[in-house]
């Protein structure tokens, strides 16, 4: 795709101006040429046709993009058209391409109107460029009480909620998070969102519990017999889809399922009592003696 800057814009402007405009003998001429392997016959017709495509392509300024985006993107649908054309079926050659130039532009448009995205398809097309002119004749006929979105639904062949999330994404641009946030000063709209992350004293007291977890784990395996610290090992540690059987386990301790289960029951309890006082619902731990002083 060719792209502009804003000082060449203006240039490519005035330049595209002083191809000649084509009568359609002219043009069947050149596209013949092309056909028959004439590159600058090809060129020649792209140059003189260039103009419309800026035409076209100022029909869909309202949707925030450049211009000269609008107009690159447009030239690659005229490339496209010149492939395709067949002068022998009577039609000039911008009453074709225009179609191209049209195609490309509205995906343009489709595919950057958002970062997010509005969506590619006939369904997703028509409805970004015909939903705000079709609702404001529904309410032209039917009053401001209209129900406005029932009736699109219905005249677009789609579910209401289709409608209300197209019109969403349509009067809801996107906002730069690196804009300033007020009109004085250096804060940005990122500035000001909460953060999701915890502040330095929930930080602080999440690492304290993981460590005082873990020394109560570590304290209550140490008081385990060798069958209790596997029923841990291969029961309550393991993941989900990883745990051993109670049968399997009980093959493997020598004893029977029922055992292994009553087992485990007991070493849940113990580990239970160790962390008791950790719950949400346990009374306020003392602090340590040097917070207390101070």
């Amino acid at each position: 795709m060719i792209t502009f800057s804003n000082a060449t814009f203006h240039n490519y402007l005035a330049a595209i101006e002083r191809y000649p405009v084509l009568d359609r003998a002219r043009e069947n001429e050149l596209a013949r040429r092309y056909r028959a392997g004439d590159k600058a016959a090809g060129d020649l017709l792209i140059s003189a046709s260039l103009r419309y495509v800026v035409k076209i392509a100022h029909g869909y300024r309202g949707y925030g993009l450049k211009l000269a985006d609008l107009v690159s993107e447009g030239n690659l649908g005229l490339l496209k058209a010149l492939s395709r054309y067949e002068p022998e079926r009577g039609l000039r050659f911008m009453t074709y391409a225009s179609y191209w130039v049209r195609a490309q532009i509205l995906t343009f448009v489709l595919k950057h109107y958002s970062l997010v995205g509005i969506g590619t398809g006939p369904l997703q097309s028509k409805l970004f460029f015909r939903l705000q002119r079709e609702k404001a004749r529904i309410l032209a006929e039917h009053g401001q009480d209209a129900d406005a979105t029932r009736i699109l639904a219905e005249r677009f062949g789609c579910s209401e909620e289709r409608i209300r999330r197209m019109e969403q994404r349509i009067d809801h641009k996107d906002a730069s998070l690196d804009a300033c946030a007020y009109r004085e000063g250096a804060t940005t709209v990122l500035d000001t969102l909460a953060s999701d992350e915890p502040d330095a004293e929930e930080e602080v007291g999440r690492r304290e519990r993981i460590a005082v977890v873990r020394e109560r784990i570590a304290r209550a395996m140490a008081r385990l017999d060798e069958r209790e610290r596997e029923i841990v090992r291969q029961r309550l540690l393991a993941e989900e889809g990883a745990r051993t059987t109670l049968s399997d386990l009980g093959r493997s301790l020598g004893i029977s399922r029922e055992r292994v289960r009553q087992l485990e029951h007991r070493v849940k309890a113990k580990l239970r009592r160790q962390l008791a006082d950790l719950g949400p619902d346990a009374p306020p731990r003392p602090l340590p003696i040097y917070a207390q002083a101070a």
